[in-house]
């Protein structure tokens, strides 16, 4: 009787840290709080069953040692830092990278991967569905330029692009007409908040990654219909006259910064020029150990405009830790790649390629890895390796 209630237990722990993971998916689109909230309690009671004895199998996969070094580099960094606040709040982001151990410990078969999906999936669409109400004006618009849940540009922008790229792969699954005309009009309602949002970057990764949208939609098709339904996503997209106008304030902003610099002298108003710039210059003056967590404020502090990060993933790494800090950035990006794309035909395989693609191409333009949303679905998601290596190469 006691080893039927102790099993009744952990079955119940299983369902309640599943169902929190779940809601933490659906709620990455929302906001911060909302899935902070979900993967907290997720991880508290995982901690606390008898699940936390899988902690010790995950550690020795060879996938997880990346995890390691993008825990230990910023404490480390800390030590030579110019700026122990800064340094102290970022090394404290490491946190996050232990939900590692929760969503590879948890306990998943086919039904629940495609229940993450779909809250991940779902999450997304009463964003586009409360946008879509505040562009007719049946509800108020929180912040402007924010349609939907009004969270930062880069993260909604991102998600936008991940739900995209993990909807055209259900196309190739779809088993009648209808079906194919449900999912064509999510990734349709998916672009149209993309557009409604100013996040340049997400216009840049989805521009980027329509081709493989493409190659999901038109699976057997010849390639010139995959370059044709490859370039009316695109067409779709520009359609829009925010997406105009954001282009075509960007274009104006670039030759600005161009005259400004073949005269010698630093802009203001597009400052990524400046920031790279500055990045490289220090990585390059600070190769084998970097400046330290967080320094690159102290370092930017008498210049035209203060930066507390390089807005580039490898740069943030590289600039911070050194040469060995873009080794593990790799490294970890690397794996998810290699790993996920060996069974790219399954759900859980491609959503994991999606989010290790998008992160990896946001992380060029922003640091995505610091950004608390993109970094809590990274940490998620890379976790999720654990349940792939013994999967078969196709889903049927």
């Amino acid at each position: 009787m006691n080893q039927l209630n102790a099993k009744g237990s952990k079955i119940c722990c299983d369902d309640i840290v599943f169902g929190f993971v779940a809601l933490t998916f659906f709620f990455l689109p929302t906001g911060t709080a909302p899935p902070l909230i979900g993967i907290g309690l997720a991880s508290v009671i995982w901690l606390f069953s008898v699940r936390i004895s899988a902690i010790g199998r995950i550690i020795k996969q060879s996938w997880f040692a990346p995890v390691i070094f993008f825990i230990l580099l910023p404490w480390i960094g800390l030590l030579y830092s110019k700026d122990i606040q800064l340094g102290f709040h970022y090394a404290l982001k490491t946190k996050y990278w232990l939900v590692v151990f929760m969503s590879a410990g948890l306990v998943l078969n086919k039904d629940r991967i495609n229940f993450l999906i779909m809250s991940f999936l779902a999450g997304l669409l009463s964003g586009v569905l409360l946008a879509m109400m505040q562009c007719i004006g049946i509800v108020r618009i929180f912040k402007e330029h924010f349609l939907g849940y009004g969270i930062v540009h880069t993260l909604l922008s991102m998600y936008l692009v991940i739900g995209i790229l993990i909807v055209s792969f259900y196309f190739r699954k779809a088993k009648n007409q209808y079906q194919k005309l449900g999912i064509i009009l999510v990734i349709l309602a998916y672009i149209f908040h993309l557009a409604m949002l100013y996040g340049r970057s997400g216009y840049i990764v989805f521009v980027l990654i329509t081709p493989l949208v493409a190659c999901n939609i038109a699976f057997n098709g010849s390639r010139k219909k995959k370059v044709a339904v490859c370039l009316a996503l695109i067409l779709f997209f520009v359609s829009f006259p925010n997406v105009r106008h954001r282009i075509a304030w960007t274009n104006t902003q670039i030759k600005n910064q161009s005259a400004l610099i073949k005269q010698g002298q630093e802009g203001t108003e597009l400052p990524r020029f400046f920031i790279i710039s500055r990045s490289i210059k220090l990585f390059l003056g600070h190769p084998l150990i970097g400046i330290g967590t967080g320094s690159l404020k102290y370092y930017t502090e008498k210049e035209i405009r203060v930066v507390s990060h390089p807005h580039n993933n490898i740069l943030y790494m590289g600039v911070s830790f050194g040469i060995f800090g873009v080794f593990v950035c790799v490294w970890l990006f690397w794996n998810m790649f290699k790993i996920s794309w060996r069974v790219k035909r399954t759900p859980l395989g491609f959503f994991i390629f999606s989010v290790c693609i998008v992160i990896f191409l946001g992380g060029i333009f922003d640091t995505q890895i610091l950004n608390t949303g993109t970094l809590l679905m990274l940490t998620m998601t890379y976790g999720l390796l654990n349940h792939i290596v013994d999967l078969p190469q196709t889903d049927t």
